[in-house]
């Protein structure tokens, strides 16, 4: 059995979806059980040490995920890595963590989302949305600044979701997909929305394989 810890808040959310779907498809033999950290915030709390210690001790294994973010926000790779590192020392605990994306650079779940999208059937998405983007910022005030704000990677790839659709044979006409979709299970092992096989994924699977008990 391994530990994963996550970010997120809940089980309901496209990133607890996304993992265990990758874990489904190439490591369907692996037992794993999900802790929900509710935020990066959260992973030295006195509470999560206290699940990592007592996982440790009955024999599973811990491993923590999160994202790297990015300098914009105050982050990026290099100052997660040194944060996690810290905080170990610190609490006299230790633990295999990746961080997204891909344990070298700046970016988040989202950004490896948005990369097993773009090499599904269903690219042209894309291609509409970034016209949607160009526009939008062609929309200035007199002052020459930019009127809408710009949907950030999150709000992209939920539009991406959002967008599809599947045919329903008992109403004979096509169905927002997201309707029928539990939370953020945003079927991910579906191939004409997501694509798992891309290379960008190769370095979580890598850290998955040599981590997963």
């Amino acid at each position: 059995m391994t530990k994963i810890f996550i970010e997120a808040e809940k089980r309901d959310t496209p990133e607890h979806y996304f993992l265990q779907s990758i874990i489904n498809v190439f490591f369907p033999e692996k037992d794993v059980d999900f802790i929900y950290m509710k935020g990066i915030g959260n992973l030295f709390n006195q509470a999560i040490i206290n699940q990592i210690k007592l996982a440790q001790e009955t024999g599973e294994q811990v491993i923590v995920i999160v994202d790297a973010d990015t300098v914009a926000k105050g982050y990026g790779y290099n100052k997660r890595k040194e944060e996690i590192e810290k905080g170990m020392a610190t609490n006299s605990i230790s633990f295999s963590y990746f961080i997204y994306p891909n344990n070298n650079d700046n970016g988040d779940v989202e950004t490896l989302m948005e990369a097993a999208a773009l090499y599904a059937p269903n690219k042209v998405f894309f291609d509409c949305y970034n016209d949607y983007e160009i526009c939008l910022r062609g929309v200035k005030d007199d002052n020459g600044e930019s009127i809408y704000n710009i949907p950030n990677l999150k709000g992209k790839v939920y539009a991406y979701a959002a967008a599809q659709t599947i045919y329903d044979t008992q109403q004979k006409q096509r169905k927002p997909l997201i309707k029928k979709m539990s939370g953020g299970n945003w079927l991910f092992d579906n191939k004409d929305y997501w694509n798992l096989n891309v290379d960008v994924l190769q370095p979580l699977k890598d850290f998955l394989k040599e981590n997963l008990k």
